[in-house]
């Protein structure tokens, strides 16, 4: 089933000076950029944690789409490691990252495309860029902020909700499940260790976010994945998500994340992929 001509309603309302840490964060990277690549960068969207009314300063970083006219060259590439590095020592926080690509490359499927990406501040140019995702794109079509550019309702993003839904099948069998073991073993070997409170909030969140994606096809943030999971995970994960829920709102006091919590998180992601791949095996 291709969705390519949908858009949620209100796609795009969120508001980059809203937040003046968004806002500044974002007039400094564009005069960097522009100044070590004049013209490069025709169009800046803002994706992620933003566009989905989740950002949290101090905590969130700022995810982009930069688009440019065409495919960057390795000259380009080369211009875009100057930027990264100048912005890295003007602004260190917050990381503002994501995929360069060309205005032709929004209306076929990110999976293909090799293009350059910054990551944690850094430019990289060799690999595949995570980001170039179907969920990406959906994110941009029907959220995306406008910073340069046209509005995102211009674009022709391509949307596919069947590419969309295998991709986070696929994620949470390669990356979520091994995640869950890694917990778990660690949680046996040391049951008195005591994990980070963000490592508590991605695990508890991050799988039901892929979950909610598989099921519904749409894309939620994390406080939308605790609230998703309230609703329709076994109650005995309850608990844990209200905690990771309170971890990212900056509202819970707690500085570390139990053994007992991480096994939660941990069977809790499990759950998310065992339904995502009973759901996606053939003859279901």
């Amino acid at each position: 089933m291709d969705d390519s001509n949908t858009r949620d309603a209100g796609a795009g309302d969120a508001d980059p000076t809203a937040s003046p840490d968004v806002a500044s964060a974002l007039g400094t990277y564009l005069e960097i950029v522009d100044s070590c690549a004049p013209g490069l960068v025709e169009g800046l969207y803002v994706v992620g944690s933003f566009a989905l009314d989740d950002w949290q300063p101090g905590r969130s970083d700022i995810d982009i789409v930069a688009v440019t006219a065409e495919p960057a060259t390795d000259e380009d590439a080369a211009n875009l490691v100057t930027a990264h590095a100048l912005l890295a020592e003007h602004q260190p926080r917050p990381y503002v990252d994501g995929p360069y690509v060309a205005w032709g490359d929004l209306i076929t499927p990110p999976m293909a495309l090799h293009r350059p990406w910054s990551l944690e501040g850094r430019l990289l140019h060799d690999g595949d860029c995570f980001e170039l995702n179907p969920v990406t794109w959906y994110v941009l079509a029907t959220h995306g902020v406008t910073v340069r550019g046209p509005a995102v309702d211009r674009l022709g993003v391509y949307l596919d909700v069947d590419a969309r839904v295998r991709f986070v099948v696929d994620n949470l069998a390669s990356y979520w499940a091994p995640l869950a073991d890694q917990v778990r073993e660690a949680c046996e070997a040391n049951p008195d260790h005591h994990f980070t409170a963000d490592a508590l909030e991605w695990c508890a969140l991050g799988a039901l976010r892929l979950h909610h994606t598989a099921f519904q096809g749409g894309v939620v943030s994390k406080t939308g994945a605790g609230e998703y999971g309230l609703r329709i995970a076994p109650s005995r994960f309850a608990p844990v998500l209200r905690e990771a829920m309170a971890i990212r709102a900056g509202t819970s006091t707690a500085t570390s994340a139990s053994a007992h919590q991480m096994l939660l998180a941990a069977e809790l992601i499990t759950w998310c992929t065992q339904a995502a791949a009973d759901a996606a095996a053939p003859g279901v």
